[in-house]
């Protein structure tokens, strides 16, 4: 498959659950007023700034990308959290990957962390044999069943799927 024919949130949960992944894949959501999801919403609405762009890339929606007069791209990401997690990371560098796959130009990734105030700068090259390895999983979960539900520190930090798995 081609890189735009993956999601960056089933390339962010591939970093975190097998279980979460395998949902998503099959189009499984639950969406129960968690107050990390309205958070995130909330987030990618009021970080919204002049001349950046949301463009639709096959299965992606880059809600927030820079393009500067010289021609470059930055996509912007904003998490709520206080230091970058590889998920993060990972999502946006496949974000650059899609980028360079349609438009044949490298971008630059920018992610912002709203609990720290800081934030990194991502180059896809640093991460491409991790989206292999991804991309690779996505590609395996899709005709798997579904895993076992296993216990990760993300199962206390807000999914949405606790009472699925654990209720």
């Amino acid at each position: 498959m081609r890189p735009e024919e993956y999601r960056g949130t089933d390339v962010s949960y591939s970093q975190i659950c097998d279980r979460r992944l395998w949902l998503s894949l099959h189009n499984i959501y639950i969406s129960d007023g968690n107050e990390f999801i309205k958070e995130g919403k909330y987030l990618s609405e009021v970080r919204k700034h002049p001349g950046y762009r949301s463009v639709r890339i096959g299965s992606n929606v880059i809600d927030n990308l820079e393009i500067m007069s010289d021609g470059s791209m930055i996509v912007h990401e904003y998490k709520r959290g206080r230091r970058a997690l590889k998920a993060d990371l990972l999502q946006v560098a496949h974000y650059l990957n899609c980028l360079l796959e349609i438009y044949g130009k490298e971008a630059t990734g920018v992610l912002h962390l709203s609990g720290s105030r800081k934030t990194v700068t991502i180059s896809l090259n640093d991460y491409l044999d991790d989206l292999d390895r991804a991309y690779l999983l996505i590609d395996t979960m899709r005709s798997a069943e579904i895993p076992k539900a296993r216990r990760n520190p993300f199962c206390r930090r807000g999914c949405s799927f606790v009472e699925f798995c654990w209720g």
